[in-house]
């Protein structure tokens, strides 16, 4: 009696069924990776340019804190991560006057130090740090843009590759000349490592 070879059909369809859907699984969680990932981005991305659409954010920022005359445009933890051997990385800013009076190219103006944690000037050298900033350290700087009782700006960093990874607090200075208040505002640097990263 001679044996006759079977036809496997059904376990090639089944494997076929099986590759299309891991590609189908494969596809859906690289999406949703890229859309966690883009969420995160536009949370705290860099800012280039101060159009209107960013100015009517930090408005809207405004209105939601409500008392605060410093607004950094970063999310609610007001973290800017920054890879190094970064272009360079921009931070919106916004102020406004205390009085709620208009404001023009001399009323505000805003000064940044740096603050504590000082996680950076200890794992690199003071002078190292402060050349992070294109926008200068310890000097009183005029916006760069105004709207009624708002001044707008942007903050611009660079950090060079070989920077070790650390966390710098950053203070925002800004004085109304007007009424001579003083307020303060701040934001955190953070040095992340280059490459894939979702945080």
């Amino acid at each position: 009696m001679r044996l006759r070879p079977l036809k496997r059909k059904g376990a090639i369809e089944l494997g076929i069924g099986t590759m299309v859907i891991l590609v189908i699984a494969i596809v859906l969680l690289v999406l949703s990776l890229v859309f966690v990932r883009r969420i995160f981005e536009t949370a705290t991305g860099s800012v280039d340019i101060l159009d209107d659409k960013i100015k009517a954010k930090i408005q809207n920022l405004f209105g939601d804190s409500a008392g605060k005359n410093v607004i950094v445009m970063l999310g609610p933890d007001k973290i800017a991560k920054v890879k190094p051997d970064t272009e360079s990385f921009g931070i919106a800013i916004g102020a406004r006057t205390s009085d709620g009076g208009p404001t023009n190219s001399g009323r505000l103006v805003y000064t940044l130090k740096l603050g504590i944690p000082d996680d950076c000037v200890r794992r690199n050298s003071p002078p190292a740090v402060k050349s992070f900033f294109l926008t200068p350290l310890d000097t009183q700087l005029p916006f760069d843009d105004f709207a009624r009782d708002s001044a707008f700006s942007i903050i611009s960093v660079r950090i060079p590759e070989d920077t070790a990874f650390c966390t710098q607090k950053v203070l925002i200075l800004v004085r109304d000349t007007e009424t001579r208040i003083e307020f303060q505002g701040s934001f955190t640097l953070e040095v992340i490592r280059s490459g894939f990263a979702f945080f």
